[in-house]
């Protein structure tokens, strides 16, 4: 028999670990690994797109290279699944730091910045063809000139790293607004419980989210509607995602000089909510 609150018990627990040195050193660690694997991800895929770029300039007769154990592709394979599990775990170390309730984007960008240094190094150690504008037939001797296609992949040691580049600026640009926004929450919610108003709200509607794919379908969470009644005694409904799906109870965190901004609004469905458990407006 349990004689502590299992939603106290889980509140002091997630209190314990936020802002802890121990959880911002694991951070620091599993990122740098996440940018290490990345680069050797970029290596594995760099020396995979030089076998294309080499077979589409070159003609089938030439052997260069074919002794070479493929070491580079297959350490670059298992730079992947580690950079991914990196990543993973970075992002979730990310969240129990900052008390987030979700993990943050930076890992991405840390592996995919690793994977353009690494397709870049390798991209500068390509073979170069055998002679620049024809496929040399070093057996039969019936050479042919590039065609778009083969010139296209005789530039690839620049647009790899080049699209790897891009990507990589994309999803930076993605996880900085992402962090604009959650920064623009977090000072909302942080003034909150000094100036707003914490008041117990009803369920009213609870729709559970279902996701499938060849395994089946699955509950991925459960989207809320609660009432609420501000200081004025005006009844007011938000709705709110979550990924649980079991509601033991509804509280919300509003500015009551703003009862009807959804920005300033705030829903807990769990008793005890930490930072985290505070669902803003999506």
């Amino acid at each position: 028999m349990n004689t502590k609150d299992p939603a106290r018990a889980r509140h002091e627990r997630l209190e314990r670990w936020r802002g802890h040195p121990v959880v911002l050193a694991a951070v620091v660690v599993v990122s740098l690994a996440t940018v290490a694997l990345g680069v050797l991800a970029g290596l594995g895929f760099g020396g995979f797109m030089e076998q294309f770029r080499t077979m589409a300039i070159d003609s089938v007769f030439d052997d260069r290279g074919d002794g070479d154990p493929p070491y580079v592709v297959v350490w670059g394979t298992l730079g992947v699944f580690g950079c991914l599990l990196s990543a993973t775990l970075a992002g979730a170390a990310a969240r129990r730091y900052g008390g987030r309730p979700a993990g943050p984007a930076f890992p991405a960008v840390l592996a995919l910045a690793g994977a353009t240094a690494g397709a870049w190094v390798s991209a500068r150690a390509w073979l170069p063809p055998l002679a620049v504008g024809t496929a040399v037939d070093l057996v039969f001797h019936h050479d042919e000139p590039w065609g778009f296609w083969r010139w296209f992949f005789y530039y690839a040691d620049w647009w790899v790293p080049a699209l790897l580049l891009v990507a990589t600026s994309l999803v930076l640009g993605y996880a900085v607004a992402g962090h604009r926004r959650y920064t623009a929450m977090v000072r909302t919610r942080g003034r909150l419980p000094a100036h707003g108003r914490r008041v117990p709200a009803d369920v009213v509607e609870v729709k559970l989210r279902l996701a499938g794919d060849e395994t089946g379908t699955r509950v991925v969470g459960a989207t809320v509607t609660v009432s609420f009644a501000d200081l004025a005694g005006v009844r007011r409904w938000v709705t709110r995602r979550s990924r649980d799906t079991e509601v033991s109870a509804a509280e919300v965190l509003f500015d009551p000089a703003r009862p009807g901004d959804e920005k300033s609004i705030f829903v807990a469905l769990r008793r005890h909510p930490v930072l985290a458990d505070w669902l803003p407006v999506r």
